[in-house]
């Protein structure tokens, strides 16, 4: 995904090291060139990702059916973002797990954020995240445009799953 493929981008710049799962080898090859140290295929199983582990900090854009592994996976004192519900909207966990590891379980989304938060989170982006586009340690993941009136084109492919960056929709073709 985007956020996945900016996230791993970004452990590369700061010097964290990164695993994955991911849908295809394809896809794994695509995330150790942007700068994963390695990963596992979903349909392997992905508790192979226990061989790189534990792990200080898992970013779950999935959820519920990636909970208890998360878990597991974190070392002590580990952090759980959780960005999405992919995978579903409610786990059964070992709560005695989350006390053990001393676990953080942070629940982060940018839509119920006020104009503030949003702001102030620019501006950090402008100080510490732009630079490094320009210095060449951060690249855009464009995978494919497509004119505004091939909306539907461009979602029918989105909907594959075979996409490795972003799509984007071109209101003014002759802005690009």
């Amino acid at each position: 995904s985007g956020v996945g493929s900016a996230a791993i981008q970004l452990c590369k710049a700061f010097g964290s090291p990164c695993w994955v799962s991911v849908g295809s080898a394809e896809r794994l090859a695509y995330c150790q060139a942007l700068g994963a140290q390695g990963g596992v295929v979903r349909t392997d199983g992905i508790e192979g990702l226990r061989d790189f582990g534990p792990f200080d900090v898992i970013l779950d854009p999935v959820g519920a059916s990636y909970a208890a592994l998360d878990l597991k996976l974190l070392a002590l004192d580990g952090r759980w973002v959780l960005i999405g519900l992919m995978g579903g909207r409610e786990a059964q966990l070992d709560l005695a797990q989350v006390l053990g590891k001393r676990v953080q379980l942070l629940g982060s989304t940018l839509r119920s954020r006020d104009d503030q938060f949003k702001a102030d989170l620019c501006s950090d982006l402008s100080q510490h995240v732009w630079p490094l586009f320009a210095e060449g340690r951060l690249s855009p993941q464009l995978a494919k445009t497509f004119p505004i009136k091939d909306a539907e084109a461009a979602f029918a492919e989105l909907a594959t799953n075979q996409i490795s960056g972003k799509l984007v929709l071109v209101i003014d073709a002759s802005l690009t």
